[in-house]
């Protein structure tokens, strides 16, 4: 079945497994005969009216986006289970959780701010297998759920309502009519390719100082998705990822540079220090972070312009601040070692180069 809309580059948590996790965002979907129907929120002028669509050509995507959280101040993560109580909030700028049980009859069903708590029952959904199941253990992303809203009495979500099909309510589930209204399957949301390749090479020549890892400082943006979402920071080389899954790849290198070497040649020796590059979680000082708690380390490398190489995989949930390091054997002889080079002025000398893309 294709999603509702079209899929545009989000932030949210990309689902890695085969059951629905929170932070996940996604789209409810209802079948009532032949009509494909989702779930959406935040619609009108006060953002609060909520209704089953057909996706409307890609427009009003966000509308159609649900993330899945433990509260409304608070995403969580692990898997979902039957019998959680989860909070439904809608894509958009503003802060919008699908609130039911509403009014009088407790049949409306609205997208609110939260109002200060005072009826936050109607902000909570149980996740269930049917009306009078439970059920148990995680939620398999597809499987057909009911949703249960807080208060003393029992009210489920209902959608396709009406002739129009567009009603969404909370009602008992009891009449024996429209059952499959209350029942609701999760959909993926559809995400663009993020990516990004970024490169270090020599606006001037940058010895390697006597000590451990070196910061590798990117200079150059050589390609990026038009969504931006992969952040570079060029003072510090420091790189942020939304959340999600990413295949990253890259090489960094060290050379000697003596001062010696004849116009357009390299010097060499037979007998060159060890070393390697490293991706670790930016933040704290680099001989505090042992190997083992990097991302991953490179393969080894000499300053013979023997580059080291890296390719790995790497999930996160929240925003991801990383960077890549270099060291060059043991820390006191690095004599001659530079991290970049540029004897003759030229901007193509690239001694570190990573590409990143969102799987």
């Amino acid at each position: 079945m294709s999603s509702p809309a079209k899929p545009q580059p989000a932030p949210e948590c990309i689902p890695t497994t085969d059951t629905l996790s929170y932070g996940e965002t996604l789209y409810l979907n209802k079948v009532r005969g032949d009509k494909p129907l989702w779930l959406s929120g935040g619609r009108s002028d006060q953002q609060a009216q909520v209704y089953t669509l057909d996706g409307e050509g890609g427009t009003a995507e966000e509308s159609y986006r649900w993330t899945v959280m433990k509260k409304r101040d608070t995403v969580g993560s692990g898997p979902v289970s039957y019998g959680d109580t989860i909070y439904l909030k809608v894509g958009g700028k503003e802060q919008r959780w699908l609130s039911g049980g509403r009014s009088d009859g407790q049949k409306q069903v609205y997208t609110r701010d939260g109002e200060g708590g005072a009826k936050e029952d109607t902000y909570r959904w149980t996740v269930m297998q049917d009306f009078d199941t439970v059920g148990s253990g995680s939620v398999k992303r597809g499987s057909a759920v009911c949703l249960k809203v807080g208060g003393k009495e029992q009210r489920w979500l209902s959608g396709g309502r009406d002739n129009d099909q567009k009603k969404v309510f909370t009602l008992d589930g009891r009449d024996g009519k429209a059952r499959d209204s209350y029942f609701w399957t999760s959909e993926p949301v559809s995400y663009s390719r993020s990516f990004a390749v970024f490169s270090e090479d020599s606006p001037e020549t940058k010895k390697m100082e006597v000590g451990g890892m070196h910061t590798r400082v990117f200079t150059r943006v050589e390609a990026r998705s038009p969504d931006n979402a992969i952040q570079l920071d060029l003072a510090t080389g420091i790189i942020t990822l939304p959340p999600g899954t990413y295949h990253i790849t890259g090489f960094s290198m060290t050379a000697f540079l003596t001062g010696e070497e004849p116009s357009g040649m390299m010097a060499t020796k037979k007998f060159a220090n060890g070393g390697y590059c490293r991706l670790r979680h930016a933040g704290g000082v680099a001989e505090d972070i042992p190997n083992e708690d990097a991302i991953v380390v490179g393969s080894i490398s000499t300053p013979n312009a023997i580059p080291s190489l890296i390719e790995t995989y790497f999930t996160t949930n929240v925003d991801a601040r990383i960077l890549m390091e270099h060291q060059s054997g043991n820390t006191d002889q690095v004599a001659d070692v530079v991290l970049r080079a540029n004897p003759n002025e030229s901007p193509w000398h690239i001694f570190a180069r990573i590409c990143i893309s969102r799987v």
